[in-house]
């Protein structure tokens, strides 16, 4: 249904009302403090169609009415005005990321922090895949006997250890010889592509050192990295969610259940690291564990490539003003600096 202009002005002042003060909206109090330059009376009956059509909900007969999901959607979707963020803001921000080492990690930590204080809720962050990480070095060390040490040096400022072990001893002259063809060809590159792509595309063409066939047949499995485990998503903020919910302890409960659910974050992050723009996904859409809430989520980048995602999960009557704003300019900044260390 097309909302009137005089229904959306009214939704728009009764949302933003409701987010400042956290009380049901009565037609008094919207004409009170907004130029809507209607009657109370008249403001009355908008907010009975805007109820009857789903935007608003009435808690008790004689009080005033709060959004419903599909209010929430309709403003974020139409009606909201993003807050333009002030250069000190922006400042502050970037201060943030100016205490620490420029490590992948320590980036995200950052990060999931930055979202949190800025948004007043939970800040979540969905690192990059081991396996997407790009290579900017590899070595092979001979240790003792048939057993290899190899070193991944990645662009994120990760090293990654594995070992190998052969069945015939191989020299550490032949292993340079080795880590040198590896390095030309395959340095650039995530580890995914390295190993379904790159290394059987040299395997074929037959023009490196002998010993790299013998090695590459064994070693396939050191680019295998493990995706089910839970140090890659950070999530900073539980405190914001405690007072955001302090008077809804059933609600309260539930948000805290998602945030201690690490692998559905993941799965659910994960939908957007390769999803360019930023969403905002209000209520459940099909899961429980979304009721009551909204999560906001957009990706971000090491050069063109996307490697994670981040958002922020509060209240549904969260200020959507000055959050979206927020997390565009803090994906956008993640991912300058990703793309500087990468280099």
């Amino acid at each position: 249904m097309e909302l009137s202009p005089r229904h959306r002005v009214i939704l728009k002042s009764l949302i933003d009302e409701f987010v400042n003060d956290n009380r049901p909206v009565g037609s008094k109090t919207l004409s009170e403090k907004y130029e809507i330059g209607l009657s109370a009376a008249t403001i009355r009956n908008v907010l009975k169609d805007l109820e009857d059509w789903g935007y608003l909900l009435s808690r008790h007969t004689s009080g005033g009415r709060v959004p419903t999901e599909r209010g929430y959607r309709f403003y974020v979707d139409s009606l909201v005005s993003l807050y333009e963020l002030t250069l000190k803001e922006k400042q502050k921000i970037q201060e943030e990321y100016l205490k620490m080492q420029f490590k992948l990690d320590q980036i995200l930590i950052a990060t999931s922090r930055v979202l949190s204080n800025l948004s007043c809720s939970a800040g979540v962050v969905l690192g990059p895949e081991k396996s997407l990480d790009t290579l900017k070095h590899i070595e092979l060390i001979h240790v003792n006997g048939g057993e290899v040490l190899v070193i991944f040096v990645m662009r994120s400022g990760t090293v990654i250890n594995r070992n190998i072990f052969l069945n015939s001893h191989i020299g550490q002259e032949s292993l340079y010889n080795v880590s040198r063809y590896l390095n030309e060809h395959i340095v650039g590159y995530d580890l995914k592509e390295i190993r379904e792509r790159i290394i059987p595309r040299l395997q074929v063409r037959r023009e490196g050192p002998e010993d790299f066939y013998y090695l590459s047949e064994v070693m396939g499995h050191v680019f295998q990295m493990d995706s089910n485990v839970d140090d890659n998503i950070y999530i900073d903020g539980l405190k914001n969610i405690a007072d955001n919910f302090r008077e809804e302890d059933d609600r309260l409960q539930n948000v805290l259940s998602l945030l201690d659910e690490k692998q559905f974050l993941k799965k659910f992050f994960s939908e957007y690291v390769t999803q360019d723009g930023i969403y905002t996904i209000i209520g459940k859409d099909g899961e429980d564990l979304l009721g009551g809430v909204t999560i906001i989520a957009t990706n971000y980048r090491m050069g063109e490539k996307r490697i994670g995602s981040m958002g922020i999960i509060g209240p549904q009557r969260m200020n959507y003003n000055r959050t979206l704003p927020i997390i565009e300019f803090t994906s956008k900044l993640v991912s300058d600096m990703l793309t500087k260390i990468s280099r």
